[in-house]
């Protein structure tokens, strides 16, 4: 019999964050995916669940290099796929580590594209940055008849268009575009209105509540605008 495929979200950093199911999933694992961008980058999504892991527990670091050929990514993802689906038709239960949640930017759904439907797959949710960003700010992500739009930043997003269309917008992956989304918070008046976190619910976590002063941006940073104001909630920012 095959073995079961799980994708399981760890959350941003805190282990505290893993849910009950997470864990015992974790517990009952016989390999552990471990997601890299670079090889030998290692994975910070084992050491959030790290604890929970039995010392047989096989891990597979499996490499999923940023290409800009599209061609030659989706090649590496079936390469990656086609590694996973020998272990289950082992019958060996494989769990996907992912930090945040599956559906989220996530590479785990790249190997669910490549999976059969005879493949028994189960996705357990973790929380998002911006899930945990806001809990712990204590800032609503939408109120009453508010939207919401995540947006991952790149060179081609409109982000001006994205600021005028929306209540509240989350940015996401902004390292290599930062500075074009700050000046653009600028020239709309919402600059006072965001709030950022890099390394959120990490040891090195730094949250950002003067975007106008922020510079070099860390890979792992979170933005969210609230173009209703952020001035009532700051009040629980220390």
């Amino acid at each position: 019999m095959k073995g079961k495929f799980y994708g399981v979200g760890v959350g941003v950093g805190d282990e505290e964050e893993l849910t009950l199911k997470a864990v015992r999933i974790l517990k009952s694992a016989d390999v552990l995916v471990l997601p890299e961008a670079k090889k030998n980058e290692g994975s910070t999504a084992f050491e959030i669940v790290k604890e929970h892991i039995r010392e047989n527990t096989e891990k597979l670091f499996l490499e999923f290099p940023m290409l800009e050929d599209i061609k030659e990514k989706e090649k590496s993802r079936k390469k990656n796929a086609d590694i996973i689906k020998e272990e289950l038709e082992n019958g060996k239960n494989v769990v996907f580590l992912t930090i945040g949640d599956p559906m989220v930017f996530s590479t785990y759904t790249y190997i669910l594209e490549y999976l059969e439907e005879t493949d028994r797959v189960e996705t357990v949710p973790g929380i998002t940055s911006f899930g945990s960003m806001a809990s712990r700010l204590n800032i609503p992500l939408v109120i009453g008849d508010e939207d919401l739009k995540i947006v991952s930043l790149n060179k081609n997003t409109d982000i001006y268009k994205e600021i005028e269309n929306n209540t509240n917008v989350v940015f996401m992956k902004l390292s290599r575009n930062f500075e074009r989304l700050k000046k653009a918070l600028e020239d709309t008046g919402n600059i006072e209105n965001s709030i950022l976190i890099s390394n959120c619910g990490k040891e090195n976590e730094e949250i950002i509540t003067d975007v106008a002063k922020a510079e070099k941006i860390h890979y792992f940073s979170t933005l969210i605008l609230k173009k209703g104001g952020l001035k009532k909630w700051r009040k629980f920012i220390l």
